[in-house]
């Protein structure tokens, strides 16, 4: 009884410190939530608003041949940045995002994994993987993204490669986060614009106007599925973490109460046994 005693005290001691841990990482994933969520926030407008005027003007205008690439559907390989974190306990988040992955891409596509988790992936399943890098812990800079696209636009431009995708996970809310798919290159027209044309003036002219905001466009797009990713990965792991507390603490709770009746029980058997050996004498 004594053992049982004893290592019933040693799950509960154990059970105290997952609790506290996980309670640690909560508040740290909360602290940093907060800044992503208004970020995206205060992304989002502009970002919309971009792909308006972007869409907007490859609806309405008829470009010349060296601005069509950017939006006709071409055959050919394809170019793939996974973004995932650099580390776990973040509940499903990961499990969602690789079965997304491993339905949309093929054999032949090149691969740019960022994240750890990712690179683990890709390098798993013999994916041809150009490039990785890491994810970080603090939120992305904006200047963080310039050698990560920069591969997409040697290649696209050069036409080795006929279309970019970002496959991250998006940022719903605090408790809803879901992998995403977003085809940044080609730019795909809204069609729905054509329904009520407007006619717009444009200085110097249309063309030039595209090709100034077609690196903005692009830029705008990654960030945004950069951002989401980790905003996701922070909110994710908060819950994780909130969950792990409460299922160690009522660990502890319920350990505690055994050990509370484990240690009743003994009491009174000592005192029965005393009492018994009164009675003898």
């Amino acid at each position: 009884m004594a053992q049982n005693l004893q290592q019933l005290k040693k799950r509960i001691k154990t059970s105290d410190s997952i609790a506290q841990i996980a309670k640690a990482m909560e508040m740290i994933a909360a602290s940093k939530i907060r800044k992503a969520q208004s970020c995206v926030e205060k992304h989002n407008p502009y970002a919309r608003k971009i792909k308006y005027i972007v869409q907007r003007i490859l609806t309405d205008k008829d470009l010349y041949e060296e601005i069509e690439k950017f939006s006709k559907e071409r055959k050919g390989k394809r170019l793939i940045y996974i973004i995932s974190p650099d580390k776990g306990l973040c509940g499903g988040l990961v499990v969602n995002l690789f079965k997304k992955v491993s339905f949309y891409v093929q054999s032949g596509d090149y691969v740019v994994a960022i994240g750890k988790k990712s690179t683990n992936d890709a390098t798993r399943y013999n994916y041809n993987v150009l490039a990785s890098f890491g994810m970080g812990t603090s939120f992305p800079k904006y200047d963080d993204i310039y050698p990560i696209i920069d591969i997409a636009n040697k290649l696209y431009i050069s036409g080795e490669v006929t279309k970019v995708s970002v496959i991250y996970t998006e940022f719903k809310n605090m408790l809803m986060q879901e992998p995403a798919i977003e085809e940044i290159l080609p730019v795909k027209p809204d069609k729905s614009f054509k329904e009520n044309q407007m006619d717009y003036i444009f200085e110097p002219d249309p063309q030039q106007v595209l090709e100034d905001l077609l690196p903005y466009y692009f830029e705008v797009e990654f960030y945004s599925a950069f951002m989401n990713a980790y905003a996701s990965e922070q909110a994710a792991r908060m819950t994780a973490m909130k969950n792990a507390k409460d299922n160690a603490n009522d660990i502890a709770a319920s350990l505690t109460n055994i050990y509370n009746k484990s240690r009743q029980e003994k009491i009174t058997n000592e005192i029965l046994d005393l009492a018994n050996g009164q009675q003898e004498i």
